[in-house]
């Protein structure tokens, strides 16, 4: 229906054009006219919208503030027609001419971000789109003279297209950059769109459109120009999910990304350049907030940069299943307490557990039912031993205990406390009752230099463990602990 809608009104556009042109009612029906298709381009546009997830939402967003803008300025020329006056004539042509700069907006946005969340970034984004606005106005409109209020000055043409030509080109370049099959879509099309919309500029300043006036042939191009955002908008379909892995892709946009936030701040400086020839106050009031927008945008970047790597690092040092410390992370902290209790003179005790027949739940209740019991183990374990304790996925079922200032009596009673709340939980899962039990080996050294004999000690008396009937504790002297048959039950539902 939006197709068929718009078409009809092009087609009415060309009537109008053709029967009355500039004279008559041809001015006022040419610019209601463009006015209904800009109220169904905001209607895709907010479809769009709501089609779309995680970028492409932010994206389709901003793209319906930016034809808000122009509707609203369009709204006030069909005004204009009827009023017949010349006061509201600069506020017309600035929102025309800067309209797009809340589409432009969408070079910043990050695929990482969720969409709906209101980011303090994107806030100090906007308030420099704010400020390139205000310096735009100083620069375009109430420094220079221009014949008309509703026109811009001669002297300033040229750098009005280069800026125009700066936003095309920078959402063309993210298309160009970017890894995500939908960001290059709206961004290829919309600079594209950007672009000719440009180009039809450039012909009414510089081309026939500057002799012409409302209601002549000129008129139809910037329809037309109405009609292909609302192509792009009709035809969009999100190929992707918004959520990115945290991979390659993501650290290659964070190093072009950054190209972009400078876009704003040198707009604003390179306008202020002028202004302060006259203003010199003002221009020095603008380029302070644009640098401590600048300057606040960059320590935040800088502090989540930071908390990012910080994140990163716990991560690498976790296993991903139990949130334990992985066997690198487990190690390096054995040998870290070994160091010190090598300058402290005291001992260091390891425990070695293996979960007992956990090949027998693979194959009975399946892996995801075997990771589960992994999972509440881990979360069993570290439950029982002291806060300045470490536990560690060692490998497959088998944990590892660093506990330091523990002789091998300390270790075996920590070792008797894990075997022991272990047995007494009851899993459940499909409605059947899984019992498991460990086997523990427990070995103590004080050397780091013996970290080898240390771990080989600690895993012959894990087989000891095994080899006497398992559900013990076994230290590296052959010694072994009976089960106790008292111990309390605790149940776990999967």
């Amino acid at each position: 229906m939006v197709v068929i809608a718009a078409g009809l009104l092009y087609l009415a556009h060309i009537a109008v054009v053709a029967l009355w042109g500039t004279a008559g009612y041809g001015p006022v029906l040419s610019d209601g006219i463009q006015l209904a298709l800009g109220g169904l381009l905001i209607y895709v546009t907010v479809e769009a919208t709501n089609r779309s997830e995680g970028l492409a939402r932010s994206f389709w967003r901003l793209t319906t503030i930016a034809y808000i803008l122009w509707f609203l300025a369009q709204g006030l020329s069909v005004y204009n027609d009827f009023a017949n006056g010349a006061e509201l004539a600069w506020i017309i042509n600035l929102l025309f001419c800067f309209w797009f700069v809340p589409l432009a907006m969408a070079i910043f946005l990050d695929p990482e971000q969720k969409s709906g969340r209101l980011d303090t970034l994107m806030v100090l984004d906007f308030i420099q789109a704010v400020l390139v606005c205000i310096t735009a106005y100083l620069y375009f409109f109430y420094l220079p003279k221009a014949e008309s209020p509703g026109e811009l000055a001669h002297s300033v043409w040229t750098p009005y297209f280069v800026g125009y030509a700066l936003v095309a080109g920078a959402l063309l370049l993210r298309a160009v950059a970017t890894h995500s099959r939908d960001a290059k879509a709206l961004f290829g099309r919309m600079g594209g769109a950007i672009a000719l919309s440009g180009c039809v500029d450039g012909l009414y300043y510089y081309g026939p459109g500057r002799t012409l006036r409302t209601g002549a042939w000129f008129d139809l191009l910037w329809s037309a120009l109405i009609l292909v955002p609302m192509a792009i908008a009709i035809t969009w379909r999100q190929a992707e999910a918004p959520e990115i892995a945290p991979e390659e892709p993501i650290r290659g946009k964070r190093i072009y990304t950054e190209i972009f936030y400078l876009l704003y701040p040198l707009l604003v400086l390179f306008m202020c350049v002028r202004i302060a020839r006259e203003q010199l106050e003002l221009a020095a009031v603008v380029v302070l907030l644009s640098f401590l927008c600048s300057s606040t945008r960059q320590l935040i970047t800088q502090n989540r940069l930071a908390e990012a790597q910080e994140t990163l690092r716990r991560e690498a040092a976790r296993d991903s299943l139990t949130s334990l410390w992985n066997r690198k992370a487990i190690l390096g902290i054995l040998e870290r307490e070994l160091v010190r209790a090598e300058r402290d003179r005291q001992p260091v005790g390891l425990i070695m557990v293996d979960v007992d027949h956990f090949k027998v739940i693979n194959d009975t209740r399946g892996h995801a039912a075997g990771d589960a019991v992994l999972r509440i183990i881990a979360s069993a374990i570290a439950a029982v031993v002291r806060p300045y304790d470490s536990v560690g996925r060692y490998g497959g079922e088998e944990f590892l205990i660093v506990a330091p200032g523990c002789g091998l009596a300390e270790a075996w009673d920590l070792a008797e406390r894990v075997r022991s709340h272990v047995a007494g939980c009851n899993i459940m899962t499909a409605g059947a009752s899984i019992k498991v039990s460990l086997s523990l080996g427990i070995a103590n050294g004080d050397s780091a230099a013996g970290i080898e004999k240390l771990l080989q000690a600690a895993d012959t008396a894990l087989y000891q463990a095994k080899n006497a009937g398992r559900n013990q504790v076994a230290p590296a002297l052959g010694r072994a602990a009976a089960a106790s048959q008292n111990a309390v039950q605790s149940d776990f539902w999967l």
